[in-house]
């Protein structure tokens, strides 16, 4: 929105309460109480409390992403592209975020949210020219958003300091990260689009762990041999039940022998192969988290033993299954935040995912001479991403085959032929 729309439009910064809310929001509704039906599923933050894979999985889109370089790349009129290191905001994206944070920790937080909650936010801070100064992040748990008569959106920040208090925003000056939406305004979390999957995973880690303090001793049931005749009497059959069940309770934590009178032999209630069921079927629920972000089962640890050839694929899969459509998704949305739209017709925002398609040196040695030799690359751009200095006469595409740069063949051989 331009300077004389904020001016004159109808959107103001409007500190009064706003006059309904509605449960669709995922966070009210959790704070309200007002959750589906499936009741291991409480909020996305037990879940990556819960289950390891949930956490490895955010933690690797996060992680991955922020240590990507996030180039701001200037549009040619020849339809290529160069990267605008000069521009302030390719340094606030790759240097510092604000004085008080780097542009790794900015991105890694507004990743973990995006993976975590649906949402991200990032306060923007301009200069008298409208160009983009600062970037701070807002815990997307202190941001309340809400639609406005005209379409357009604003934004209420709670600032841990009290001293501060809440804050309007307006739609220019908040970043918006969200997740796949059901109304267009707030994201949800991956983990509450496939919350049955999500909840049956952690009804399984619940019942683990409770086997685990336990001691892993299954209910058990006494009967007696046919052979015995007696009956017990009810002072020695209740006190026969509390000894048993004070020793069961014991072995958990001090095992020891388990003797039994009158005859009473023990017997386990489980059926046999009941944990290797249970086993596999808490695998499979942890391989649905990972299917949920796009994340290869080897990546978490979830794949059985796997090949040279295998792991390749999936590392292939990890780029194009998970990290190009997250990143895809933050570049727009980031693009939209901190671009005018004259902005985006000369610029544009762009993760640089080609370390992530790197080799072992063999394959990326052949990869480069296939490169030079089809004139496609330099030498210098080979030597450049291999971390190596350029070196003089390395920018001329040269094919090996030939003793001479392009150029300089076509000039030679002009001349013979003059």
């Amino acid at each position: 929105m331009g300077l004389l729309a904020r001016l004159f439009g109808p959107e103001k910064r409007d500190m009064s309460p706003p006059q309904s809310v509605r449960l669709s929001d995922p966070y009210l509704a959790e704070f309200f109480g007002v959750r589906g039906s499936h009741s291991s599923f409480t909020s996305p933050d037990d879940a990556v409390a819960a289950l390891a894979t949930a956490a490895r999985c955010v933690s690797l889109i996060s992680e991955g992403l922020s240590a990507l370089p996030l180039n701001v790349y200037r549009l040619l009129g020849d339809g290529g592209r160069e990267v605008a290191e000069n521009h302030q905001l390719h340094r606030i994206l790759n240097d510092a975020a604000n004085d008080h944070m780097s542009a790794f920790e900015l991105r890694e937080l507004l990743y973990r949210d995006l993976a975590m909650q649906g949402n991200a936010y990032a306060r923007i801070v301009r200069d008298s020219a409208g160009r983009v100064r600062e970037l701070h992040y807002m815990p997307c748990r202190m941001v309340g958003v809400e639609r406005l008569r005209n379409g357009r959106l604003r934004y209420r920040y709670t600032d841990p300091n009290p001293a501060v208090g809440t804050q309007v925003l307006l739609a220019e000056e908040v970043a918006h990260l969200r997740y796949s939406s059901k109304d267009g305004v707030l994201g949800l979390s991956p983990l509450a689009w496939a919350q049955g999957a999500v909840s049956l995973a952690m009804s399984q880690s619940e019942l683990a762990e409770t086997q685990a303090q336990r001691g892993f001793v299954s209910d058990m049931a006494f009967e007696t041999d046919a052979a015995f005749q007696g009956d017990l009497a009810d002072t020695a059959f209740q006190r026969l039940k509390q000894q048993l069940s004070e020793r069961l309770r014991r072995m958990s934590r001090d095992p020891e022998a388990l003797l039994l009178e009158a005859g009473l032999k023990a017997k386990p209630l489980a059926t046999p192969g009941r944990e290797a069921q249970f086993h596999e079927a808490r695998v499979l629920g942890l391989e649905d988290v990972a299917r949920i972000y796009g994340v290869p089962l080897s990546v978490v640890g979830l794949g059985k033993n796997s090949s040279y050839g295998s792991l390749t694929e999936e590392s292939r899969a990890l780029r194009q299954n998970c990290f190009s459509p997250w990143a895809r998704r933050g570049e727009a949305q980031l693009a939209l935040a901190l671009l005018t739209a004259e902005g985006r017709r000369q610029y544009t925002i762009e993760h640089d995912l080609s370390g992530l398609e790197r080799g072992d040196l063999k394959a990326r040695l052949e990869a480069y001479e296939i490169g030079i030799r089809s004139e496609i690359w330099s030498p210098n751009e080979c030597r450049v991403w291999e971390g190596q200095n350029k070196r003089p006469g390395g920018d001329q595409y040269r094919n090996p085959s030939m003793s001479q740069p392009k150029g300089d063949d076509d000039e030679s051989g002009s001349s013979q032929a003059a």
